[in-house]
């Protein structure tokens, strides 16, 4: 069964930004669109790269890798633009009480 962990209060990650989060040991991406909420694996699945010191574009739904330039949505964790070629994992999270959950993965 997936455990949900507490990571803050909403306003910890404003509105059109990215912020990265340790949970269960994996570091993650949440970003902000509004009042939505999504988390993704924050390494760059082409490696050495955090997309959470990238450029976040919520209007077009997208996550810069800060050092090869590759695109994700940052909604589905699908890649948009070279050189990412595979997905990126994506975690759902909850706003509860004006804090921010994440699901951990199944082991």
């Amino acid at each position: 069964m997936s455990e949900w962990h507490d990571i803050g209060a909403v306003d910890a990650v404003p509105d059109g930004e990215a912020r990265a989060f340790e949970v269960a040991g994996e570091r993650l991406c949440v970003v902000r669109q509004g009042e939505c909420f999504f988390a993704l694996a924050d390494l760059c699945t082409h490696g050495h790269a955090f997309l959470s010191e990238g450029y976040c574009d919520v209007d077009e739904g997208v996550i810069e890798c800060p050092l090869h330039g590759g695109l994700f949505d940052f909604r589905t964790g699908e890649p948009k633009g070279a050189p990412a070629e595979k997905d990126a994992p994506v975690y759902q999270v909850k706003v509860s009480d004006g804090h921010l959950f994440v699901q951990a993965r199944k082991e």
